[in-house]
């Protein structure tokens, strides 16, 4: 597929006016970005299963503490449709990559 193929294929039309995915994917690339978001796997995670106000799905971890930088188990677990039912629950996701 040429360059210019590439930039008509579907998905392209939400991003914005001046997006170049050629700056971000490698020339060996078989697919392209839009290529790739368009395939049904993709389509399928990010349409939401649930809806605002629709139950939380289970989730349960050990609780750490990180105050001095590091990850030191508290012995506490986190469950989150136990905490959802006492108040308002907010999960903050995060990279630092």
């Amino acid at each position: 597929m040429s360059p210019e193929d590439r930039s008509k294929v579907d998905g392209m039309s939400h991003a914005p006016p001046d997006f170049d995915w050629r700056k971000f994917t490698p020339e060996d690339s078989p697919k392209t970005p839009m290529e790739l978001m368009a395939e049904p796997w993709h389509q399928d995670l990010v349409t939401p299963k649930i809806a605002e106000g629709d139950p939380a799905y289970g989730f349960s971890g050990q609780v750490y503490d990180f105050s001095d930088g590091a990850p030191v188990a508290t012995g506490k677990d986190f469950d989150l449709l136990t905490a959802a039912r006492e108040k308002p629950v907010a999960l903050i996701f995060g990279s630092y990559t």
